[in-house]
Order: structure tokens, then sequence, then C-alpha cells
């Protein structure tokens, strides 16, 4: 069969100039091809923003409405503590190459 040998060698080429086009992408080393990757941020990054704009609705709402218990200086100390919670674990999900903010350390 004439016409599945031209249908394998078309699979073939185009299987081998797939792998061409990827190669700029990858470099040589002594036990292979190594294969670089690069990682979406854009779903860590909207799960920051998510919880960075409820942080912020929050924090306007207990600055227009502050607790009993609570002074302003007390106040402002927590919400910049949990503005830098927030970054720290915006930095490990970024580090770690993850889809999503890591769990608060408490």
């Amino acid at each position: 069969m004439r016409v599945h040998r031209h249908l394998k060698t078309l699979i073939t080429l185009t299987t081998l100039a797939s792998l061409a086009a990827c190669a700029p992408y990858g470099r040589q080393s002594q036990s292979g091809a190594e294969i670089s990757v690069r990682w979406d941020s854009g779903p860590l990054d909207r799960d920051y923003g998510r919880a960075h704009d409820e942080m912020i609705a929050r924090h306007n709402q207990e600055i227009a409405s502050p607790r009993s218990d609570e002074s302003s200086n007390q106040r402002d100390s927590r919400q910049a503590s949990e503005r830098q919670a927030l970054e720290a674990r915006y930095s490990r999900g970024k580090s770690a190459h993850s889809d999503k903010l890591p769990p608060s350390e408490q």
C-alpha cells in the first residue's frame, strides 16, 4: 500500500518538525536534553488579587466601624501584619510556582 507509506512518512516528518520547533527552548546536557517550561503565574496572581481586594475591603470596614476592644494603633499594627502575611504567602506561592495562595501560617 503506497498510500500508507506516504502517510507514515508524513506523520514522521510532522513529529520531527514539532520536536525541532521545541529545540530552542531546551539545552543539551551530558545526560540528554533538558526542556525549559515556563510557569503561568496568572492563576496565582488572580487568587492574590482576590484575597488582597477582600483584605482591603475588610480593613476599610474596620476603619469605618472600629472595634470597641481595639485601639487605632492596635488595629493599624494588626492590619500591617495581615498585609505582610499576605505578601509573604504570595512570595511563597511564586517561589513554589503555585496556582493558588498557600495557606496562612498561624
